[in-house]
């Protein structure tokens, strides 16, 4: 397993100090909370987990697919949380009646929805799977949620952005989602954020395996711009946005100035060779399917404002029309069902328009269609 990266080398990654917004204040008030995090053996919902637990929760349940992820980080805060606290579930999100139960059972006060499919080009081939999690999922969450008198955040990214992916604009579909339920009794938040330095298969621990290997890295593009915060950083905006919001509003981070890939890849091989390993050439693959050149944090209309802290922005989003969101999901729903990836991806592209659906995309999900049908 790689290294994780030290503070320090995220800093110096970065060009900029790291920080971290909560107050104790803050940390006061997640006290005594029952709180649930869907994806919490990920990158994000397990720091997630880490900085909620240690705001002594009443309770802290911990939902993933992955058994081993699930494992590690509840062995990590069951050796630190009074006995009790820390319950592990192993579900999946798409099981709808089970998610239901697990939310009537347990009675959370908040639940982050961190769970997703994440990676741009292999998600890209797999519209069915993303989807079904992405949206389908979202949209259990989001009802279970509901009924369980729970408060959602849900964890979005700056791709949901005028989408150029199946990753994007399945995370676009899934706001319009949560945004589509609220009403006076449910009061949804999103919180849109872009890369995470270091976090599982990022770009930046995908290069670091590539120097310690001797291998050339690969660059899609050396002026490619990403924004990049640490998972520290993320988790804890999140949790101020989740203390601010008084209604069903999206939040965006404030992430600083977007970072040139080649100039973090020089940076990066810089520390490396610090650290004793020798430098590597890099290797331009150009963009692949679902990427762009330059990231987003908004677009679609809304327009950001100030909230009272100044690391976060937050925009109403316009309504999307709950009977038609509830139409899609129908058909989404009966897309899946039937292996038809070309009428999901059609579906996805009718609720967010302005989704640029990539030929690579195109060309998997008729591939995949036409395979069904025989």
């Amino acid at each position: 397993m790689m290294t994780p990266f030290t503070h320090a080398e995220l800093e110096t990654l970065l060009q900029r100090p790291v920080r971290r917004v909560l107050t104790a204040d803050d940390r006061r008030r997640f006290a005594g909370r029952r709180v649930l995090i869907t994806g919490a053996g990920g990158s994000i919902g397990s720091e997630l987990a880490r900085q909620i637990a240690a705001c002594a929760p009443a309770r802290l349940t911990l939902v993933d697919q992955s058994e081993l992820n699930l494992f590690h980080i509840d062995r990590e805060l069951a050796a630190r949380a009074p006995r009790g606290v820390i319950e592990p579930v192993l579900a999946d999100i798409t099981r709808g009646a089970a998610f239901r139960q697990l939310c009537l059972t347990d009675r959370p006060q908040v639940v982050y929805h961190a769970a997703a499919y994440k990676h741009v080009t292999m998600v890209e081939r797999a519209v069915c799977a993303a989807s079904a999690v992405n949206v389908l999922g979202t949209q259990i969450v989001a009802d279970a949620s509901a009924r369980a008198g729970a408060r959602l955040v849900l964890i979005s990214s700056d791709k949901a952005a005028a989408p150029r992916s199946v990753m994007g604009a399945t995370k676009r579909f899934a706001e319009l989602v949560v945004m589509a339920r609220a009403s006076a009794a449910f009061r949804p938040i999103v919180v849109r954020f872009g890369n995470v330095l270091g976090s599982s298969g990022s770009v930046l621990t995908l290069m670091r395996d590539h120097v310690r290997r001797g291998e050339a890295i690969p660059i899609t593009d050396p002026d490619a711009t990403r924004y990049f915060m640490t998972a520290g950083e993320a988790v804890s905006l999140v949790m101020k946005a989740d203390l601010l919001a008084t209604r069903p509003d999206t939040y965006w981070l404030d992430m600083g100035e977007p970072v040139r890939i080649g100039e973090l890849a020089a940076r990066l091989m810089d520390l490396e060779e610090r650290a004793g390993f020798a430098r590597v050439p890099t290797a331009i693959i150009g963009l692949r399917p679902g990427e762009k050149l330059r990231e987003e944090l908004t677009t679609q209309g809304l327009r950001m404002a100030p909230t009272r802290y100044r690391r976060l922005w937050v925009a109403r989003q316009r309504p999307g029309g709950a009977a038609t969101i509830a139409r899609a999901l129908s058909r989404l729903r009966r897309a899946n069902a039937a292996g038809d990836a070309l009428d999901a991806l059609e579906t996805i592209a009718s609720v967010v328009t302005d989704f640029d659906i990539s030929q690579d995309a195109w060309s998997a999900a008729r591939t995949k269609s036409v395979e069904v049908a025989a």
